[in-house]
């Protein structure tokens, strides 16, 4: 896991994105960790996600299911990031 220092967190929307897309994909994989052991409990993941993003969730929405819709749509949002730079890179190469 990497420190969290804040001149190490992500400036931009898509930087934020891809911080917490990273953070959960070691979540699944078994290997995001905290005080050197392995994080098991799906809200500590979101919430380290969120931190090394240097985001948060309002306190009143902390339900696991609200957090796993956010979770979600930060996910897909990436994605779609990645598929219009994927059609960008195809175009270009085409001119």
């Amino acid at each position: 896991m990497e420190e969290h220092n804040d001149a190490a967190k992500p400036k931009t929307k898509k930087a934020k994105q891809a911080k917490i897309a990273k953070a959960m994909r070691e979540f699944k994989a078994g290997k995001l960790t905290s005080g050197g052991k392995p994080v098991s409990n799906y809200k500590k993941a979101v919430a380290i996600a969120l931190s090394q993003a240097g985001m948060s969730l309002p306190k009143k929405d902390a339900s696991e299911e609200y957090m796993k819709a956010f979770i979600r749509q930060v996910l897909q949002e990436e994605e779609a990031m990645e598929e219009e730079e994927m059609e960008e890179e195809d175009s270009q190469g085409k001119n």
